[in-house]
């Protein structure tokens, strides 16, 4: 029987643009309109990301690839990948996957941008790299979970190197045993813990995690093309990934209906910059607020039930950085009532500093409510209750947050997304051309894209 590197890599030398439908083309390109939105506006609001895009841009090297913000250079292939996965993950708003518990646009989208470049690959290469990029990816974070998680793993930093691997073999047309090897380089190098959430400092740097797959991933492809070959059967074999990482693996998940299904178009998209975890407290909060007709000045308590990872991962009240922010569901949700808004540039010092939202953020309750426990992670769901100085009660629950697959966001809603993140930092009128520039991506030049990414 053949390994699961050997079946990865049928899919992924395989599959090709023609190939795919034109909703999984679709949902590939809404994919990277979303993540470069997200990365112009990490680059412009958050400093860890600029540190190591300054850093890289200061190395210099051979011209291959493009950098957000770095105009009219380019740059080593893995050195860019690095840097915009940095980017891509700064502001906790880029896409993920419920069941993979993890982000794969973060890992996957960079290195497959810079192998694009480094390759000369067409477009269409690059939108078929970025589809099979999220199916590797997905597939194995999605059999590792939730076992993974609860043993303290980040599987975006954990799986991405995969994911990253397969799409840049895809794109630059790496043989079958290259492209095993470049698996097997690339299972080595994973890493990713969730300490960087429990730490105010810390979770500044936790788009490190992606940042590193992306490069890892693309480097793997590069060696494997070169000659290198990691351990054939990284996956499976002993002392393997999957053995290594999880105490339970669900390995019908990792082959079954490959090529036939495409996990891309079960992302999620998000739309306050913060763990998606806080997200339907977020919902439900506002509807409450909204529908109870309960003035903010007025409120005395709000209760949150929700299930047990939300509260593992985002119980601080009272965080002193906006990164810590992001992880804290008492302040994100009294963050969007005050403000009506959880967006990129909502989680500033200014608010972090503001009175009033740590205010609001004290009065939070959190608990864990049973059936949410039973229905994680099939639902993400909270239920909110707020009461008001006078005893009014005003409730609502959500079972999965706006932009999950059974809760879809529309076009014009991620449109509305991107346009507002990208113009954080580049004017109105360049990014109206790159947003229809990536929606038309497979009738241009990859040269033709990159250039706009470097204003």
């Amino acid at each position: 029987m053949a390994g699961l590197s050997s079946i990865y890599a049928d899919f992924i030398c395989g599959t090709s643009y023609d190939k795919l439908s034109p909703e999984v083309v679709l949902q590939a390109k809404q994919r990277l309109l979303d993540l470069i939105g997200v990365c112009l506006a990490g680059y412009k609001l958050m400093e860890f990301p600029q540190w190591i895009v300054n850093y890289m841009a200061n190395l210099g090297g051979v011209p291959e690839a493009t950098i957000i913000a770095q105009r009219k250079r380019k740059f080593p292939a893995v050195n860019a990948a690095l840097a915009n996965g940095a980017c891509a993950h700064a502001l906790d708003m880029d896409d993920g996957h419920r069941f993979a518990a993890s982000h794969p646009g973060a890992a996957v989208i960079p290195a497959a941008i810079a192998a694009g470049e480094l390759s000369r690959a067409s477009t269409k290469d690059l939108i078929a790299g970025v589809v099979v990029g999220y199916e590797v990816f997905i597939r194995i974070a999605m059999a590792i979970n939730p076992s993974n998680l609860s043993r303290g793993f980040h599987s975006t930093g954990v799986v991405g190197p995969f994911g990253a691997a397969a799409a840049a073999a895809n794109i630059m047309k790496l043989s079958h045993d290259e492209t095993i090897g470049a698996l097997g380089l690339a299972g080595l190098q994973g890493a990713g813990l969730l300490a960087v959430t429990h730490d105010d400092e810390a979770a500044k740097v936790k788009s490190l995690h992606p940042a590193k797959a992306a490069m890892a991933g693309l480097f793997s492809a590069v060696l494997a093309q070169k000659g290198a070959r990691g351990p054939v059967a990284i996956l499976e074999g002993e002392d393997g990934f999957l053995r290594a990482m999880a105490d339970d693996v669900n390995k019908d998940l990792l082959t079954c209906d490959l090529g036939q299904k495409f996990e891309i178009g079960n992302t999620y998209t998000k739309f306050y910059a913060a763990c998606r975890h806080t997200h339907a407290a977020i919902d439900a909060a506002l509807a409450a607020c909204r529908d109870g007709q309960i003035a903010l000045e007025e409120i005395s308590k709000i209760y949150i039930e929700t299930y047990p990872v939300a509260l593992k991962l985002c119980s601080t009240v009272h965080p002193a950085t906006p990164s810590a922010a992001r992880f804290s569901l008492p302040f994100s949700v009294a963050l969007a009532l005050i403000k009506n808004d959880a967006g990129a540039d909502k989680y500033s010092e200014e608010n972090i500093e503001d009175e009033s939202i740590q205010g609001l953020a004290g009065k939070v309750q959190l608990s864990v409510g049973s059936n949410w426990e039973k229905l994680y992670p099939q639902k993400r769901g909270a239920a909110v209750n707020i009461t008001d100085t006078r005893g009014k009660v005003s409730s609502s629950e959500m079972e999965l947050a706006k932009g999950e697959p059974e809760n879809p966001a529309s076009w014009e809603d991620i449109s509305n997304k991107f346009h507002t993140n990208a113009t954080l930092l580049i004017s109105e009128n360049d990014a109206k051309i790159l947003g229809n520039t990536i929606m038309n991506l497979e009738n241009i030049s990859i040269d033709e894209f990159t250039k706009l990414l470097g204003t």
